[in-house]
């Protein structure tokens, strides 16, 4: 092979390439940014985003930790919390509060202690975003024909005096009642004074709390169901648009009935046949979606949704409890979460997300088996909202066509924590958020928290002078099967306790964002 012979003129000389320096290293062009662009576009991020990009160099660590802005978008999800409606309260100011609340709620620090008068007999009664109400008799004593007296009290806060509104007529008997404040809503249960023995309906008057006229939002001012026999006993719950209400009569099982109060439609309506057997309680998940307890072949949670057609009600899933010894039987099983409010009220910095909650079950067993000594031992579950909501995920992300029948080690050793049941409940409303109010035998009060963070905004040190005393239990905790279960029952949820106030000069508490009240 001949090689072609190369003309000067296409040659051209090569120098030896230049030698390239490993260490050198550009800095990023996002990084020299001004700090105030960054974060701006920071601002867009999830509070975990943010967290990781604080990871990334010393700059970005920087500019993270010295934004007002940033910081309060961390600490509000951290929480469990979301930001309020614009105001006059600069980002800074929530930012204090939320620390501030953090704080009194981790030490038992509080600002004050305000003594609300509500006089008469409470015959049904609520607390939500802020606002106590009760209805009594005007004769001072339990009323089973109902009462036509109402007291609403939007409570005393930090920052607000609150007051009370009274109504002495409301202008029907009512049985039950639900708010939500946020929309200025009441629904009031009709007592059936004067349901014969023929058809008649129940009926769930939508009115305002503010005026007591019907609300504006309403296309009708009543709700109504058919009904055959009378009424014995009611539930109702307000959750945004839907009203739920799961109530008892004389001969027939429990049903439940949702309607979306805006349109008047029932959207769920279910007894007898359509209703799994066995029914214990009922609950909202949101406002689409509801669970039922069942006490049949040792407890289960029944998760259903629905949509604006009565066809359209699905069987999720089915969440077995733990299983039982022979002739060991569940004989009471009831469910409880704190309120749904639509919105955050006015004037209000920040509020706890809807999808941030906790359920309690109160369950209760009994032995009958003549050769183990008779017990009826008690138990608390708790569980968070998370747990329902990614059995509902999961159903339509795989286009399910039957309910997931979930086994007990499959989600509650993980996902819940078992205590012993210490005391009963006088009241309800002892759930708020992540928080309980948690009675004990000594006559002393612990909250329950189930947002446990190990970061440095959730470590406040303990003052010499402090009464609360505060337990982080991260680790799995143990019941005994006391005849109950064939083994015992280990559950693993993180959980803070923190102990402090006497209860004995109660004869309940309840809990929501900013205070404990105390009933007596």
């Amino acid at each position: 092979m001949i090689t072609p012979k190369l003309d000067a003129r296409q040659t051209t000389a090569v120098d030896s390439p230049p030698a390239i320096k490993e260490d050198v290293k550009e800095t990023p062009t996002f990084i020299i940014l001004p700090s105030e662009l960054l974060v701006e576009i920071l601002r867009y991020l999830d509070y975990r985003s943010i967290l990781r990009c604080s990871s990334v160099c010393r700059e970005l660590n920087r500019v993270i930790d010295s934004s007002v802005e940033l910081q309060y978008h961390i600490e509000l999800a951290l929480d469990c919390m979301l930001d309020g409606p614009p105001s006059t309260v600069t980002v800074a100011e929530r930012l204090e509060q939320l620390r501030t609340l953090r704080c009194a709620w981790t030490l038992f620090e509080w600002k004050k202690e305000v003594r609300v008068p509500m006089p008469g007999f409470c015959q049904a009664y609520e607390l939500v975003g802020g606002v106590f109400a009760k209805t009594s008799s005007s004769r001072g004593i339990y009323n089973h024909s109902g009462s036509r007296n109402f007291i609403s009290s939007w409570l005393p806060s930090s920052s607000d005096p609150g007051h009370t509104l009274v109504r002495n007529d409301i202008g029907i008997s009512t049985r039950d009642f639900a708010i939500d404040p946020s929309q200025d809503l009441i629904a009031l249960v009709k007592t059936d004074d004067d349901f014969a023995n023929e058809c008649g309906y129940i009926e769930v008057y939508i009115r305002t709390i503010s005026s007591n006229v019907k609300h504006l939002e309403a296309s009708s001012p009543v709700l109504r169901t058919l009904t055959s026999f009378a009424m014995t006993s009611a539930f109702i719950q307000i959750v945004d648009d839907v009203i739920g209400m799961m109530f008892w009569m004389e001969i027939e099982s429990p049903r439940i009935t949702i309607w979306n109060w805006k349109t008047g439609q029932i959207l769920v309506d279910r007894d007898g046949d359509d209703l799994p057997s066995h029914i214990s309680d009922f609950s909202f998940i949101s406002n689409r979606a509801y669970m039922i307890t069942r006490g049949v072949d040792g407890g289960s949670i029944q998760v259903f949704t629905f949509g604006e057609d009565q066809h359209e009600i699905i069987h999720v899933a089915s969440l077995s409890l733990p299983p039982l010894r022979s002739r060991t039987h569940l004989v009471h099983c009831a469910i409880h979460t704190g309120p749904f409010v639509a919105r955050c009220t006015p004037d209000t910095s920040f509020w706890t997300s809807q999808e941030e909650r906790l359920y309690v079950l109160s369950v209760q067993y009994i032995q009958v088996d003549p050769d183990v000594p008779s017990a009826r031992p008690k138990f608390f579950l708790f569980f968070k909202h998370s747990t329902p909501l990614r059995y509902i995920r999961k159903y339509r992300e795989q286009r399910a066509t039957s309910p997931f029948e979930v086994p007990w080690e499959e989600w509650g050793p993980h996902e819940s924590r078992m205590l012993h049941h210490q005391l009963p409940y006088q009241w309800l409303r002892y759930v708020h958020g992540h928080r309980v109010v948690f009675p004990l035998l000594s006559g002393s009060m612990q909250v329950l928290d189930f947002n446990v963070r190990k970061t440095k905004r959730h470590i406040f040190p303990l003052q010499p002078d402090s009464k609360a005393s505060i337990e982080v239990i991260d680790y799995p905790s143990t019941i005994l099967s006391d005849c109950i279960f064939p083994r015992p029952i280990e559950t693993s949820c993180p959980i803070v306790f923190v102990k402090g106030m006497s209860l004995k000069v109660f004869s309940g508490v309840m809990i929501d964002e900013q205070r404990l009240i105390g009933l007596k």
